[in-house]
């Protein structure tokens, strides 16, 4: 492991979070600004890491989400339309 040179003293520490906190944790942490990561395994490509299988299911969610925005939209405007005739005839939901 290299040596770091910084003008103030740092202190290596393991942070291990399950990986439901770990997106928010994260995320705190880097709007800090005072925190490195370092990558514990350098030997794997960008290919071989466990977030790729998520990056990729969003990759092909997001066409389909494109492709079913009209059909979502239509059937919003429909229970708008039926909300307000139930709404006319003074009926409870």
């Amino acid at each position: 492991m290299s040596s770091w040179w910084r003008s103030r003293d740092m202190k290596y520490v393991s942070l291990i979070f399950s990986e439901d906190a770990a997106h928010e944790c994260v995320h705190s942490l880097g709007r800090l600004g005072s925190i490195q990561f370092t990558d514990l395994n350098p030997e794997q490509t960008p290919f071989q890491r466990r977030y790729v299988g998520f990056i990729k299911r969003c990759l092909i969610q997001g066409p389909q989400l494109y492709y079913q925005r009209p059909r979502y939209d239509e059937l919003e405007r429909k229970l708008r339309f039926m909300g307000a005739e139930i709404n006319a005839f003074g009926l409870k939901r």
